[in-house]
Parts: structure tokens; sequence; C-alpha cells
């Protein structure tokens, strides 16, 4: 190899490093970001005539009951 091809290809790896640290510290900031997102075991809510908040799951439950509360008066 020629000294110019030495030193193209170390111009080349040294921008691949910055590229790899760049999406590396991308990487982080998303890792954290997502661990930092509310589930739905985490999102709470208490609906008008309930006396505790409910979980999603809780929440659907007492949708349903009521949908079918309705269902059943008509």
């Amino acid at each position: 190899m020629t000294p110019e091809e030495v030193q193209s290809l170390n111009d080349a790896l040294v921008a691949l490093n910055g590229c790899i640290k760049v999406l590396g510290e991308r990487l982080d900031a998303l890792e954290k970001y997502v661990v930092e997102l509310p589930t739905p075991d985490k999102v709470l809510y208490k609906p008008k005539g309930v006396e505790e908040y409910l979980d999603m799951k809780g929440n659907y439950d007492e949708i349903y009951r009521r949908i079918e509360e309705l269902k059943d008066g008509m």
C-alpha cells in the first residue's frame, strides 16, 4: 500500500469510528427514553362512580361492564 492509500484508509476508519460512537450515544439515549415510558399497568384512571383508580385492564373491564349494563337495560 502506498502512503496515500494508508492515509485514505485511516481517514475512513476514523470517520467510521466517529459514526459508531455517535450511534452508540443515540442508542443509550433511546434506551433511557424507552425505560421511562409508562406501560399500561402503570397508567391509572379513576372512572366516574368508581372508588379506586383502575389500571388499563380494570378500566376496560369497567367499560365492558357498563356496556353490558346498557345492553341488558334495552
